[in-house]
């Protein structure tokens, strides 16, 4: 009985080795490529972004794909700004789109880009939004939902929710994001290996699964409603963790190996994955100028942003997701050319 006891034991600080191995291989991860992706970030003060340079640039440079979906108000915004549109306030939430000219083709002399392949798919959406009932029939765009979904534009989702490789991320990065997802997901595995050589429960792995689906939707499930996601995944998620919490109870675990294997589920896989970014060097500078260009925004005082054209920020606020911790540093005024509304009412696009 001693023996067995003894061999428990030492079977036990197996599966710990197993568990803060994963810990420490990710933190060791997200440290060292953080801190070369840090170093590679050029220090100098970036006011405008070149010519051309649209917000599904940004996506394309910031995550290496680019998502239409969720750039609604970004791209209306840019295509008035560049005068292809002009946008009619209709309420607090809605515009009209009335179209005033074409996107030229890429070929153009008359194009204007910074990425041929981002253009491409930009002019396509464009296109698909004139030929579409907020166009053709003047129907509200309602700013709160995405104009790029099935049935709202006719356009094939999975051909412009694509990886941009070429210039921006190498098989290298894609390697490190998976093998840092895995070694997030692994503690949890082995806490439920443990739990049943310990206890002979053996649910703890279906248990696995569980969460495992719930984390996948919660980060891969793009078009799934916010609200619904966090509802559906936070199910999956809560009872898989907590049953696990829960059994554990009953089992051997002095050093409290089930709690750091759910920290690292999802400090690993929501948080400490982000820092792992292994970047081509001739992306370095695009990715360079859209940070410096964040934090212009973001930092620079109201005296400052005042004296900047709101309406070519706008598209990058929206872009970089701060339009509402920086909007009331600037004069919010967009030209008539541009908007058409009452100015005593500004819109939720301002």
């Amino acid at each position: 009985m001693l023996l067995s006891a003894v061999v428990i034991t030492n079977i036990y600080y197996v599966f710990f080795a197993l568990v803060y191995g994963c810990v420490a291989t990710i933190c060791l991860l997200a440290l060292f490529y953080g801190r070369r992706a840090r170093r590679n970030v050029k220090k100098e003060r970036v006011t405008r972004l070149p010519d051309g340079f649209s917000p599904l640039d940004v996506q394309r440079v910031f995550i290496g794909k680019t998502y239409p979906q969720r750039l609604t108000r970004a791209l209306l915004a840019y295509w008035a700004k560049r005068g292809y549109i002009r946008l009619k306030y209709v309420s607090k939430y809605s515009v009209r789109v009335i179209k005033l000219k074409s996107m030229p083709a890429h070929t153009s002399s008359n194009a204007v880009f910074y990425d041929r392949g981002s253009y491409v798919r930009e002019r396509t959406l464009f296109e698909s939004l004139m030929r579409s009932d907020y166009v053709k029939k003047g129907k509200p765009v309602d700013l709160r939902y995405s104009m790029f979904k099935k049935n709202s534009i006719d356009y094939m989702r999975d051909k412009y929710a694509v990886r941009e490789d070429e210039g921006v991320y190498s098989k290298k990065h894609y390697t490190l994001k998976i093998i840092t997802l895995i070694l997030s997901l692994l503690p949890f595995a082995f806490c439920a290996i443990w739990l049943g050589i310990d206890t002979g429960m053996y649910t703890g792995l279906i248990l696995v699964g569980t969460a495992v689906i719930g984390l996948f939707v919660f980060m891969f499930v793009r078009d799934m409603p916010i609200i619904f996601k966090l509802i559906w995944c936070g199910m999956w998620l809560g009872i898989s963790v907590g049953s696990m919490i829960a059994f554990y109870e009953t089992a051997y675990d002095p050093c409290g190996i089930i709690y750091a294997a759910v920290a690292i589920l999802f400090g690993g896989s929501l948080g400490l994955i982000k820092f792992v970014d292994f970047r081509e060097k001739n992306n370095l500078s695009d990715y360079s100028d859209l940070i410096n260009y964040r934090k212009f925004l973001l930092r620079s005082p109201a005296s400052e942003l005042n004296k900047l054209d709101y309406s070519e920020a706008l598209p990058f606020l929206y872009a970089f997701r701060i339009k509402t911790l920086v909007k009331r540093k600037f004069i919010r005024e967009l030209p008539t050319e541009i908007y058409d509304g009452d100015p005593d009412r500004k819109g939720a696009l301002l």
